[in-house]
């Protein structure tokens, strides 16, 4: 393609950014397949971090070629927060059971630290600064995966176990003021005399 027709096509750079960005998600979107969520959790992670390793090697080029402008375009920011947002989506489907009884911060929190661990900036920096191999980046990513999840999982049952606390301490007041209430006195008519 020559550089009057791409010209011709494209007003200026944040369209062009725009217009990459929307193929770019709509080939990650094409090629994903979705992961069997009754599978066991290191099956799940092992599967979910293979495939995100996948679609990181083959964005790789561009997500390059954009680090450049990114921080002075808002489109290519738009699209770092479009695949941000698609990791998240991909994590709430896949790892719902992980997150039972979380309550929404804690929730918000952890399923941001699994987008950022998932996503370019995090696999830049295990490829290109740490010049781990893909195998190697992707065992970093599901012990990442793996931590994250288990936070989860364990604030779940943190959180489970101090609302039982909590609803206990409601009820026990109540117990104890119904255990306190005084037995009225029986009248010499009620009393049973046993005979010795």
């Amino acid at each position: 393609m020559s550089l009057r027709s791409l010209w011709g096509h494209f007003g200026d750079l944040e369209t062009l950014f725009a217009a990459t960005g929307a193929e770019l998600m709509r080939r990650q979107v094409d090629a994903y397949e979705p992961i069997d969520p009754s599978l066991p959790l290191e099956e799940r992670i092992d599967a979910y971090c293979r495939q995100r390793a996948e679609l990181l090697e083959y964005i790789a080029p561009f997500a390059r070629s954009s680090e450049i402008r990114a921080p002075f375009s808002r489109e290519l920011q738009r699209n770092r927060l479009r695949y941000l947002d698609r990791a998240r989506y991909e994590i709430r489907a896949l790892f719902s059971d992980q997150f039972e009884g979380v309550d929404d911060t804690v929730r918000t929190h952890i399923e941001n630290l699994l987008g950022v661990s998932t996503t370019w900036p995090t696999w830049v920096s295990l490829r290109d600064v740490l010049r781990l191999s893909v195998p190697e980046a992707v065992e970093v990513m599901k012990r990442s995966v793996s931590a994250l999840l288990a936070e989860a999982s364990g604030a779940g049952r943190q959180q489970a176990v101090a609302r039982a606390a909590q609803e206990k301490a409601v009820v026990a007041p109540h117990r104890r003021a119904q255990q306190s209430r005084a037995v009225p006195a029986m009248t010499p008519r009620e009393q049973v005399v046993v005979p010795a």
